[in-house]
């Protein structure tokens, strides 16, 4: 869903910005250009900021020694350990 119309920001882009370490809506902006114009999308990005983070389920590798990877983390972004 388009969080920021003036530049076109989803709430995936928002929540990506915030896995990687924006915690703040002047963060979200600089990562994003989301809330750096008009800034009636302030509000939206804040409750995005504010959402729990999701851990998902790891699973085991087949071959290898037995450590788990995530299949992916709230974002979709993909992480290995």
């Amino acid at each position: 869903m388009i969080v920021c119309v003036c530049r076109a920001v989803s709430d995936r882009a928002i929540r990506c910005a915030r896995d990687a370490g924006a915690a703040s809506i002047e963060a979200v902006g600089a990562a994003t250009g989301a809330g750096t114009c008009c800034g009636s999308c302030h509000e939206a990005i804040g409750r995005i900021l504010a959402e729990p983070l999701v851990e998902l389920p790891r699973v085991a590798r087949r071959s290898g020694p037995a450590e788990s990877v995530p299949l992916r983390t709230a974002a979709g972004k993909r992480e290995t350990p």
